[in-house]
């Protein structure tokens, strides 16, 4: 049986609290802001101080959610009594476990750097381990808020648990950053692989019908207030061509969901908001005091896997009509908002040719040498090398062939 929480804190703190106090915070120390630890400038460096059962614990029953109590050391600054957990969906590893860091896990008052949490991302599913980061940067490149990132070499008590990604969690603290509010209504779009694919489809009135699944919410757990959500389904299933905009304009930001979704086509995004199996991995956000909403990206492990030459169209009107987005369908009959998607493709474009290729050549040679020594990652390193050879193909190819594709496109 499992000791109490708190008896778990008190044995941790006994065991391993004196290997981390070289890295105490002392009052002396300048402070330092959240920008740098997701300054992708310099690999970074984490250290994680973990009861060794509790490490063996966490590895062995990977698929579940247990917290266990540790220690967050970055740059000789340590965070006592985080909470850690084991995350991910198709990424979950009991050998490299991805994992969440929440720093006021067992103290409510405690954060770190002003943030709650962050995520360190184990990038099992992709060889280069860059997808993510190179796809997180080209939406803020294009004026679209998106969780900042950097990676970083872990050691969990001081052994190389292999090279990662620090990722901002979006949450209070990211929406206060970005919008300078965080009292919205905040949902994490929780898709589980045995779920029926989902595109906007109109499931009938009532909000239980849409939240908490499958629209979890992150803030207001207690008080979700999906009603909002549940309107925005229906109107787009109701709602008349000559009263689309002006309707749907007052529950969603239909540029930037447009915007969005153009940026997911030229990464060709397989698990994006047009997602192979359905709508994964974002955000929506609704903002205080309104009805209004927008979507944020998260996890873009599946970003660069359509293939160079996928169709700008991919998942839009390239398949048959149930496995088309129910909102994208209207979106694209509206001249305006199809400006908007085929404008933002050509400015993804445009920064690309001049900074992808470039980007992934910083990149990969900023993060071999950690991926040479990771030996828990599922990938070797000639994979590695391999699909950074694909990425900078990629950066060399896609702008051009997108270009052609918005030509060709009416508006």
């Amino acid at each position: 049986m499992r000791a109490s929480p708190l008896l778990c804190r008190t044995l941790f703190a006994v065991v391993i609290l004196p290997l981390a106090m070289a890295g105490a915070v002392r009052a002396q120390d300048p402070p330092i802001d959240a920008a740098a630890l997701f300054d992708d400038s310099r690999l970074q460096e984490i250290r994680l101080i973990v009861n060794p059962r509790d490490w063996a614990d966490l590895k062995a029953s990977f698929q579940l959610n247990t917290y266990y109590p540790a220690h967050f050391i970055w740059r000789g600054q340590t965070v006592r009594n985080v909470g850690i957990r084991s995350r991910g969906t198709g990424s979950r590893s009991g050998v490299k476990p991805g994992l969440r860091v929440d720093f006021n896990r067992f103290d409510p008052s405690q954060h770190f750097l002003g943030l709650k949490s962050v995520v360190l991302r184990n990038n099992v599913q992709d060889p280069s381990q860059l997808h993510e980061r190179l796809a997180m940067r080209l939406f803020t490149q294009v004026g679209l808020p998106a969780p900042r990132e950097a990676h970083v070499r872990l050691y969990v008590n001081e052994e190389y648990a292999g090279l990662y990604s620090v990722v901002e969690s979006i949450d209070k603290a990211f929406l206060a950053d970005r919008f300078g509010q965080d009292n919205g209504y905040l949902y994490e779009y929780d898709y589980d692989p045995a779920d029926l694919p989902y595109r906007f489809e109109y499931k009938g009135p009532q909000p239980s019908l849409y939240s908490p699944k499958p629209f979890k919410p992150v803030t207001h757990e207690t008080d979700p207030d999906a009603q909002p959500i549940a309107d925005l389904v229906r109107a787009i299933a109701q709602t008349s061509d000559a009263d689309f905009l002006r309707v749907l304009s007052g529950y969603l930001d239909l540029e930037r969901f447009v915007a969005h979704i153009a940026v997911e086509a030229f990464l060709t995004d397989t698990d994006g908001m047009l997602g192979d199996w359905g709508m994964n991995n974002f955000y929506l956000y609704r903002f205080t005091g309104t009805t209004r909403a927008m979507v944020l990206p998260w996890d873009k492990s599946e970003a660069f896997k359509g293939g160079v030459t996928a169709s700008i169209w991919r998942n839009v009107d390239d398949v048959p009509p149930p496995q088309r987005n129910t909102l994208m369908v209207r979106a694209m009959r509206e001249p305006s908002l199809r400006g908007v998607y085929l404008d933002t493709l050509l400015r993804c474009a445009d920064v690309a040719s001049a900074w992808l290729e470039g980007e992934v050549r910083r990149t990969s040679t900023q993060i071999r040498d950690a991926a040479l020594a990771d030996s828990n990652a599922p990938f070797s390193i000639d994979e590695f090398d391999a699909e950074v050879g694909r990425l900078l193909d990629f950066a060399r190819e896609r702008s051009d062939l997108v270009r052609d594709d918005v030509r060709r496109s009416p508006r």
